[in-house]
């Protein structure tokens, strides 16, 4: 198996390594004006990738994506740092236009859901008034997110910090901190994390 292209529209860029057999799962475009650049010595056992119209997907060399499922409707984009590894399934989610941004060096465990929007509007009934548009996500380098976790809108993620499994993201974690947590809180900082078992 590698990497399958079923592309719908026009005036669409889809570049990676084709020679790379270690890229594997589905790349399906809808609509038009996307782009997609996969670097080299990225690799993945089940990669899937559903865009809309005027998306843009950058993903930096050598990153393990593992099952890493991305939908992004429209004028939605995703950058992914050098080196970033996924483990298993996580889902960045983009139902409505925003940006997902994720540094180089993470590392991303299984079952995870990062989403911008909240895929319904909450609406005031008095003014009619929106109150839950969609927001960015910012995750900077070296972060480690543990299993079962949700990044949810306008969360913001500094470098060298880790979230614990199960938590839920909803703001603000500082650099090099540990958050845990639903809410996920600060549980102490001055702390940094390594792949190795020390």
């Amino acid at each position: 198996m590698s990497l399958n292209i079923v592309d719908q529209g026009v005036n669409n860029t889809i570049s990676y390594a084709k020679g790379d057999t270690r890229l594997h799962g589905k790349i399906t475009v809808r609509g038009s004006g996307n782009r997609i650049a996969i670097g080299p010595g990225a690799g993945a056992y089940n990669l899937q990738l559903n865009l809309g119209s005027n998306c843009k997907v950058l993903i930096a060399d050598h990153c393990t994506l593992g099952a890493l499922f991305i939908h992004a409707a429209e004028k939605a984009e995703i950058v992914i740092g050098r080196e970033t590894g996924v483990t298993g399934l996580v889902r960045l989610l983009l139902h409505e236009a925003g940006r997902i941004q994720i540094g180089a060096g993470c590392l991303l465990a299984s079952d995870i859901d990062i989403t911008v929007s909240d895929m319904h509007s909450i609406v005031d009934v008095e003014s009619g008034k929106r109150l839950n548009p969609a927001r960015d996500i910012v995750i900077e380098d070296r972060v480690w997110i543990g299993q079962r976790a949700m990044i949810l809108k306008g969360s913001h993620i500094e470098a060298g910090s880790i979230v614990g499994a199960g938590s839920i993201v909803t703001g603000h974690v500082p650099a090099n901190s540990m958050a845990v947590g639903v809410p996920a809180k600060v549980i102490k900082t001055s702390v940094t994390w390594d792949h190795r078992l020390l």
